[in-house]
């Protein structure tokens, strides 16, 4: 699954909101007037105008106990702002976007399995 990516998206882990925010997800999906696109079943973004927004928004965050590598802010043309281990992001220039079209998008990643085969010796 994936969330729509729009003007800049601060981006967090649903798990991480139900751990850290005040009344869980349901608050922060309330006081934050989130709509469907910007959630799904693994992450939640919140939409912001401008940078300074944003970043009092994640300050915000971070003194009720979120870490910044908890946090992701996304812009729609750019990509992600700083590197983040757990977000995959689509970006796609506003340039080349269409209404009704391919849309910037971001999902969780998910961790990758080991898939190296263990030697036995065999008798």
């Amino acid at each position: 699954m994936a969330i729509k990516v729009t003007f800049l998206t601060v981006v967090t882990r649903n798990e991480t909101v139900e751990r850290r925010y005040p009344g869980g997800m349901s608050a922060y999906v309330k006081d934050n007037l989130i709509e469907k696109p910007y959630r799904d079943r693994n992450i939640t973004g919140v939409i912001f105008m401008s940078t300074g927004e944003a970043e009092e928004f994640i300050e915000k965050l971070t003194k009720l106990g979120f870490h910044y590598d908890e946090i992701a802010l996304v812009d729609r043309s750019i990509g992600s702002f700083y590197l983040c281990s757990w977000l995959g992001t689509r970006i796609i220039p506003f340039y080349f976007s269409k209404p009704g079209g391919r849309e910037s998008k971001c999902w969780l990643k998910r961790k990758s399995r080991n898939n190296s085969r263990i030697n036995r010796r065999t008798k």
